[in-house]
């Protein structure tokens, strides 16, 4: 699944942190990087909320995960 300009970061990767299943973010290059919810909320509480992500490639290990993700960004409201 691919996603794009995400401005509300902290809500989208607390999505992200409930997903059940494994989650992989997809680099560039076609490398799976896992999600890993101790460690990424590290970094993402170092982060500010002012980021935009523009694109993000994600692959769900549960189908229900993915669901979850779509429904998110159905209910999100555009700034």
């Amino acid at each position: 699944m691919k996603i794009y300009n995400i401005t509300d970061t902290d809500r989208f990767f607390r999505v992200l942190s409930d997903c059940r299943g494994d989650v992989e973010i997809i680099g560039k290059d076609g490398s799976a990087i896992p999600f890993n919810k101790d460690d990424n909320a590290r970094i993402i509480e170092e982060m500010s909320s002012d980021i935009t992500i523009h694109e993000m490639e994600l692959h769900f290990s549960d189908p229900k995960d993915c669901i979850k993700m779509i429904v998110y960004l159905g209910n999100f409201k555009a700034a």
